[in-house]
């Protein structure tokens, strides 16, 4: 602390990573130093701030107490969270966010008003602006020589040492917290201990990563991945966000290349001939992956590595344009012959004779032998002779493929990305991974991932038929997008990279963005639609339309008039809200006044979605947690049932069914019922002595038995 006081002087601007990579010990010294000394001016720029569960009331206080015993208890919460949720910073500490923890923060004062709206890649610019002089991050030792690697985070890091070393004279402090629990990623993420001011290494910084714990995956969350899923073509590329609907996407696909016969089933029951007249050119894709996926999305979740494992997720890129058409076109293959030479010869990579520059390419990618090397204007055999390197005779192709012949090109990458976040699981894998599957993700800058203005040739090359799959709260019947915040313009969470992949998905040839949601919500026990005639706040405009999904079809809104758009949205809308958008649309003159919806759209309930679901062999392939869970079976199932009672109503003569289903289960020790006992055990119910408690209790009883589908199983074998 001192030593960067020394430096940078009493007014300090911390960037501190989004997610898992901040350096929580560096900022909280720094917090408390600031917090004793007035005189220092402090100001926190981050996103995302991860806080350990907090249990609200009895209910919530009992369930997460465990967790917090057995997945967190050598967590380092942030110093700042505490005085931040109480309103109470220090007046020389401002803490502002550009992506909060969705929902964390709504009637925060504080945090309402330090929000920042940006893009995710304007951030770097926009820290700059604001006078950044410290960036702290959690960085992995272990790689070769002296280098560390920004592992989770490279997204804003790597463009701001970028923009600064650009500014002449400009100060920016790099502070390293070393974990070496952090996997190590090389690639872009990797840099040298040099490019450090500070390093703090030792056993204090040695702790586990933040957890995030996969969220139960409801029937409508299946319903919208099927949908989805059949949506993205084979050989494309692919970008998903967190969250229970990303997994079910992710597992959704899983079941297209590992038992596709019933993924076929389930999309034919979801999606009936009427409704792909919505999809307009985009019919079902159905078969399983033969070129596979490429991954590049600005967070890593944990579904990637699923979808690796199933053979999904195989489609390889490369840092060249020209190479990687050729590829894409299946002029050439993956494997180093002679033909891959002629065709980068003939579509004028490479020059004839090659150049010192094409050599250095060359052997980079694995093409050329690396034992050749330039002196002057001469191309030198290992024994220092002079050899031909004129690509017109057989012989000299062979003699420069030399030990490359038949090995496969280097440098290809299955997925980019920006940060990661997930389960104690992930980090694991991601930790125990073979060293030449890990070298196939390249965890690098986020305006890499979100933006085409630098390399756009070599990127529309690698992203072919991209499907970005993003999430929203609503949509408008016009089409706009409400992602990141209310109607009295309280933030709910940030725009970080939405905005940025649905233009993107615009741009690229082939390229669609999917934006999902359930038609409907639960509000205090009430059904609420998520289509809406109109909205204050929107995140994506109107004029950005492209496909909408929800559990009922798909919408494609693409170039489409607003008197369609709006007919098309209605078509996928729950049936208990269409007559009166369809009403509103009608007033204001977009539809005309005699339009009735057809018959085949007007069955959009959700006992249409459980009767595509009532199946025992279907229920059985779609788990709770596809991709597992760090919650016991007990945790998972009171997760589950707690889930759908938040959502349900507050009053309390609302949830009487439930107590007096919860009161006969309390006293039925049967066999049948052990389950339900294990849970209340688990939450210390059984113990409970007081008529408060007990009432609790039968809730959580009685949740666990409506809401809990024996038949679908917590977790994929």
């Amino acid at each position: 602390m001192d030593a960067v006081l020394e430096t940078v002087g009493k007014r300090i601007v911390l960037g501190l990573p989004l997610g898992v990579g901040k350096a929580n010990h560096f900022a909280n010294a720094l917090y408390a130093r600031a917090a004793a000394d007035a005189s220092i001016s402090l100001t926190i720029f981050t996103a995302l701030t991860l806080e350990r569960p907090i249990g609200y009331g009895e209910i919530g206080r009992r369930f997460v107490q465990p967790l917090l015993d057995r997945l967190y208890n050598r967590y380092q919460d942030l110093g700042y969270t505490p005085a931040r949720r109480r309103g109470l910073l220090p007046n020389n500490i401002e803490v502002c966010e550009f992506f909060m923890q969705p929902g964390a923060y709504l009637d925060n004062a504080n945090a309402q008003q330090n929000y920042v709206s940006a893009n995710y890649t304007h951030v770097p610019r926009d820290l700059l602006d604001r006078g950044v002089n410290v960036i702290a991050q959690m960085v992995a030792p272990g790689g070769q020589g002296d280098n560390y690697s920004l592992s989770c985070n490279p997204d804003l890091t790597l463009p701001l040492l970028e923009m600064a070393r650009s500014r002449d004279q400009y100060q920016l402090l790099l502070v390293g917290e070393a974990n070496a629990q952090l996997p190590f990623m090389g690639g872009d993420a990797e840099i040298p201990a040099t490019d450090f001011d500070f390093l703090l290494e030792g056993e204090t910084f040695d702790t586990p990563l933040f957890a995030a714990p996969s969220l139960p995956v409801d029937l409508t969350d299946y319903a919208l991945a099927f949908h989805i899923a059949s949506l993205v073509a084979d050989g494309g590329t692919l970008q998903v966000g967190i969250g229970a609907l990303g997994d079910a996407v992710c597992h959704a696909l899983r079941l297209r290349q590992t038992d596709n016969d019933l993924f076929r089933e389930m999309v034919q029951d979801l999606t009936s001939d009427d409704t792909l007249q919505l999809r307009q050119k985009l019919p079902p894709m159905l078969e399983p992956f033969r070129q596979g996926l490429y991954g590049a999305s600005e967070m890593v979740p944990p579904g990637f590595l699923h979808l690796r494992r199933a053979r999904v997720m195989t489609r390889e890129v490369y840092p060249d344009a020209a190479l990687q058409k050729l590829i894409d076109s299946d002029e050439i293959s993956t494997a180093v012959n002679e033909e891959t030479l002629l065709a980068l010869k003939n579509c004028g990579r490479i020059s004839c004779p090659l150049t010192p520059g094409d050599t250095a390419f060359l052997q980079k990618l694995g093409i050329v032998d690396p034992s050749y090397s330039w002196r002057g204007h001469k191309l030198l055999t290992p024994e220092g002779e002079e050899e031909e390197c004129d690509l017109h005779s057989e012989h000299g192709r062979r003699r420069l493929l030399g030990s490359c012949l038949n090995k496969r090109i280097c440098g290809g990458t299955w997925l980019h990305g920006g940060f990661y976040l997930g389960p104690e699981s992930m980090y694991r894998e991601l930790r125990e991974l073979p060293d030449e599957e890990r070298a196939g993700i390249c965890m690098t800058a986020i305006d890499f991932i979100n933006d085409l203005q630098r390399d756009r040739e070599m990127k529309s090359a690698q992203r072919q038929k991209a499907r970005f799959i993003n999430s929203a709260m609503m949509v408008t019947l016009a089409g706009a997008v409400v992602s990141d915040g209310l109607a009295d313009n309280q933030v709910v969470s940030g725009v970080g990279g939405q905005y940025n992949f649905v233009a993107q998905a615009h741009e690229l040839p082939g390229g669609r963005s999917i934006i999902a949601l359930p038609s409907t919500r639960l509000s205090s026990g009430d059904r609420k639609s998520n289509i809406v005639w109109e909205y204050p706040h929107t995140t994506i405009p109107r004029h950005l339309r492209d496909l909408v999904v929800t559990e009922y079809g798909v919408a494609d809104l693409r170039g489409r008039s607003d008197r369609d758009v709006m007919v098309a949205m209605l078509c996928i809308c729950d049936s208990q809200f269409q007559e009166g958008l369809l009403e509103k649309a009608k007033s204001a003159g977009k539809v005309e006044k005699d339009y009735t919806l057809p018959l085949e759209f007007t069955a959009n309930t959700p006992d249409r979605i459980n009767a595509a679901f009532n199946d025992a062999k279907r229920l059985q392939l779609l788990p709770y947690f596809p991709l597992g869970s760090d919650f016991t079976d007990e945790e998972a199932l009171l997760a589950i049932a707690l889930k759908q009672l938040k959502a349900g109503s507050r009053h309390w003569w609302k949830t009487l069914p439930l107590v007096l289903a919860g009161r006969r289960l309390w006293r039925d020790h049967s066999e049948k019922h052990a389950w339900i006992h294990r849970c209340l055990k688990r939450m210390e119910f059984e113990r409970t002595d007081t008529y408060e408690h007990r009432l609790e209790g039968y809730v959580v009883a009685g949740a666990l038995h409506r809401f809990i589908d024996l038949r679908r199983p917590l977790r994929q074998d």
